[in-house]
């Protein structure tokens, strides 16, 4: 696809994303979660991460994402119409964004797709995000968060975090804990860090937020150096998204039976048979990170007893 009309676009799109929704009202919180709950329905409380190019494509057969290099590493993404009109919108991802970011801008412009593009379907070309200032793009941005991590989630997440630490002072050693919270649901869920950090804000787990975001980068830094998620991290901060090749829609279908647990791996693998589809590309489905998770919980706990254990 090509964007001819070079003002247009920069004038609409979608800078880097406030992740500080405190403003909303608490209707509007409830609103959105109360979206993002139904939405979510067949993945109930399981991660959906990179999963979400593929959730939305088969939601609706007129959203297409297109990969654009946008240049300017401040701009995420938008949306764009390119006919008065039309039913079709184009979810633009930046390119030069790393994965982890591309992750939180398809379900923030999918916010405004299902919410705001009855307002905006007459607009040709890309929709104005200046009249979306403020409210709704912050109200996109919840979205996006409670889809990729919903409260319910969050809160079983915390709870077998404090069964792992084995009875951690958390008084004594609140902002260690959450930081080391908010590095594992990074990875789990993938999700930014500082989205995961607001997140844990939003639903009062961290009161005081100041404290997190001035030590940002210490905490960053320490999710990129452990060894533990080296592997993971690496690719979910690399800016390759292969979530748009082609598989052609049987492969399509197969995958989204797995994801949604609709059909077991081994259905999977004997219709794949039955068939004579690339093993390879099958394979390529199946999320075996199961016991990987496992093991990683117990490196991450002995990681926290070293780094922040007890005195």
């Amino acid at each position: 696809m090509i964007i001819d009309n070079k003002e247009a676009f920069e004038k609409y799109y979608q800078a880097e994303y406030d992740y500080n929704t405190s403003t909303l009202t608490e209707e509007e919180v409830f609103a959105i979660k109360e979206l993002a709950r139904e939405k979510r329905v067949n993945y109930a409380l399981a991660p959906i991460g990179e999963k979400i190019f593929d959730w939305i494509s088969e939601q609706n057969a007129d959203i297409h994402f297109e990969m654009v290099d946008l240049e300017s590493d401040k701009i995420d993404g938008m949306l764009y119409i390119p006919v008065t009109g039309s039913a079709k919108a184009y979810i633009i991802l930046n390119s030069n964004k790393p994965l982890i970011n591309q992750i939180f801008t398809a379900a923030h412009e999918y916010y405004h797709y299902i919410k705001d593009y009855a307002m905006i379907k007459e607009t040709p070309y890309i929709c104005n995000f200046n009249a979306l200032e403020g409210v709704n793009e912050k109200k996109a941005s919840r979205f996006a968060a409670e889809f990729l991590l919903p409260e319910d989630a969050l809160r079983n997440e915390i709870r077998i975090m404090h069964k792992n630490m084995n009875g951690l002072d958390e008084t004594k050693h609140d902002f260690e804990f959450y930081a080391a919270i908010s590095i594992m649901l990074t990875v789990k869920y993938q999700m930014p860090l500082k989205a995961v950090i607001y997140r844990l804000h939003e639903e009062a787990y961290i009161n005081d937020i100041s404290q997190y975001i001035e030590n940002y980068e210490f905490i960053k830094s320490v999710l990129r150096e452990l060894k533990i998620f080296e592997k993971k991290v690496g690719y979910l901060y690399s800016n390759e998204n292969h979530h748009f090749d082609i598989y052609g829609n049987i492969y399509r279908q197969m995958k989204s039976a797995y994801d949604t647990g609709y059909a077991a791996r081994e259905e999977i693998l004997r219709d794949a048979e039955t068939l004579k589809l690339d093993n390879q590309i099958v394979n390529d489905f199946f999320d075996n990170t199961e016991e990987e998770d496992k093991d990683d919980d117990l490196e991450m706990q002995k990681l926290l007893e070293k780094l922040w254990g007890d005195e």
